[in-house]
């Protein structure tokens, strides 16, 4: 597929594909979102971006009246928020693709401030402030984000934001790894970090959604963290097997301090976490070797 790099008046401004998934919002809140995205990119030429909106599974007739949107894509069953992006991104144009979310919670018309940092930037991404997080979502989503920062071995203000821009070369060179649920964008950031791709965060505000929101406090969590997890083994298996390791270590040293107090020898147990902790070592060692080779 021919992708098109068409600039606008700015030199460093790219085309831009925006893609919205779109799953029982209301006509009315979809074309606010797209509205605010007119009106952000309203001094750019219009052959230089594309607005599409994926209905994933809502078949409601109002959408195709919505002003502004140059394509809708209708799956006829819900697949997911990560399904609809990916039939959004294969129906893109151009090779940067911008996606935010269709309730009318992100700050749309501030766009354009995301879009100049690219093509320096391979992905930019509208960072939320905690406090704009509810205190229920707040707690897994520290612990997720700290599992991710230590995979990464970088900070990241916001690892699953559904406001950013990216090149689109960040997703197709690692498409099977892309899941079809919510965890498409925390995916998508691990994928930059991990591969080194450049990515800058921008502050964003973050408003009350309109409509019930579709994340399952308790699934999707475990989804996330698994996820990450996954990502962990496929890009820094030894991010994911050192702690493990460590855990090991630690127990033999301790057990053997016991041991040498009490029976003033090492028992079986001891060495047998020793043994534990070295194998997991190298088990880690020997994935990163076989992965930095592929």
């Amino acid at each position: 597929m021919t992708i098109s790099t068409a600039a606008t008046s700015d030199s460093q401004f790219p085309g831009v594909s925006f893609v919205i998934p779109c799953y029982r919002e209301s006509a009315e809140v979809l074309e606010r979102t797209v509205c605010a995205i007119g009106h952000s990119m309203s001094n750019v030429p219009r052959d230089s971006w594309e607005l599409i909106v994926v209905d994933d599974g809502t078949n409601d007739e109002k959408y195709r009246a919505i002003e502004g949107v140059d394509r809708l894509i209708v799956h006829e069953e819900n697949v997911g928020y990560g399904g609809s992006l990916k039939s959004g991104i294969a129906a893109a144009r151009f090779q940067f693709i911008a996606i935010t979310d269709a309730d009318d919670t992100y700050p749309n018309d501030k766009f354009q401030e995301l879009l100049r940092l690219a093509p320096a930037k391979s992905m930019v991404i509208g960072a939320r402030a905690w406090a704009s997080i509810s205190p229920v979502r707040r707690i897994p989503k520290r612990i997720i984000t700290g599992i991710a920062c230590f995979i990464a071995g970088k900070k990241i203000p916001d690892l699953n934001s559904g406001m950013r821009v990216f090149d689109r070369r960040i997703y197709e060179g690692n498409r099977n790894i892309f899941p079809n649920k919510f965890s498409f964008s925390s995916t998508l950031t691990m994928v930059a970090l991990t591969q080194n791709y450049p990515t800058a965060f921008v502050n964003v505000t973050y408003g009350r959604r309109t409509g019930k929101s579709k994340i399952h406090p308790i699934r999707d969590t475990i989804r996330f963290t698994t996820q990450i997890l996954r990502l962990s083994l496929y890009f820094r298996p030894l991010r994911f097997f050192f702690p493990i390791a460590a855990f090991f270590f630690l127990m033999a040293g301790v057990r053997g301090v016991r041991d040498v107090f009490v029976a003033n020898q090492f028992g079986g147990l001891c060495v047998l976490l020793f043994s534990m902790s070295f194998q997991t070592f190298f088990f880690g060692l020997i994935a990163e070797i076989i992965n930095k080779k592929n």
